[in-house]
């Protein structure tokens, strides 16, 4: 096991002058529920940040929560590369040498982790995760299942995606089948 500093870079996020004149995108703490949902959210938009740590959204990257009961965490999709983070994320880049970052991400789902990660916040309100904590939280690195477990955790959330949408339709498919029932029911004459 390594601790996460080992295997990534993790960076706090930048205070979002908001404009609209400017041309930067800025990922705030609201848009990782949406984007934990498959949805494209709507990023603000500001100045380009004027800090050295200000990191622009790679592919491969990771957007974790800093404040919130549970600590959300998701890998950064098309939606959101080229954005910068909000001071409530934390953007940690793994080296691909070493880590799998869909392997990563799954990492930080877990619920031992969660409940490391929840053990580490500090604070009554909205309680914060310090950076620190984030960085020297150990990782267990199987060789050859990194991609394997990834996989795994793929297929779970596509078959999540999938049932949820079967949901959707067939309550779609209830809804049309007792309009139409309505509608021929009251087509008939009364007897």
């Amino acid at each position: 096991m390594l601790e996460l500093k080992e295997i990534s870079s993790t960076l706090s996020g930048v205070a979002a002058q908001e404009a609209n004149t400017g041309s930067a995108r800025f990922v705030r703490l609201s848009d990782l529920s949406e984007l934990r949902c498959g949805r494209i959210p709507i990023l603000a938009t500001g100045e380009e940040p004027a800090v050295a740590r200000a990191w622009a959204i790679e592919e491969g990257d990771l957007l974790v929560g800093a404040r919130g009961a549970a600590t959300d965490v998701c890998l950064a999709n098309h939606s959101v590369i080229g954005a910068y983070i909000s001071l409530d994320l934390y953007l940690v880049r793994p080296d691909a040498s070493k880590v799998d970052p869909r392997y990563l991400a799954t990492f930080f789902e877990l619920p031992t982790t969660q409940a490391t990660l929840a053990g580490s916040k500090q604070g009554s309100g909205l309680a914060r995760l310090p950076k620190e904590a984030v960085e020297k939280i150990h990782v267990p690195l199987p060789p050859m299942q990194q991609r394997l477990v990834a996989d795994l955790a793929g297929c779970f959330r596509d078959e999540a995606d999938l049932l949820k949408r079967l949901i959707e339709l067939n309550s779609i498919l209830g809804r049309e089948t007792l309009a139409r029932a309505i509608r021929v029911g009251n087509s008939r004459p009364n007897s």
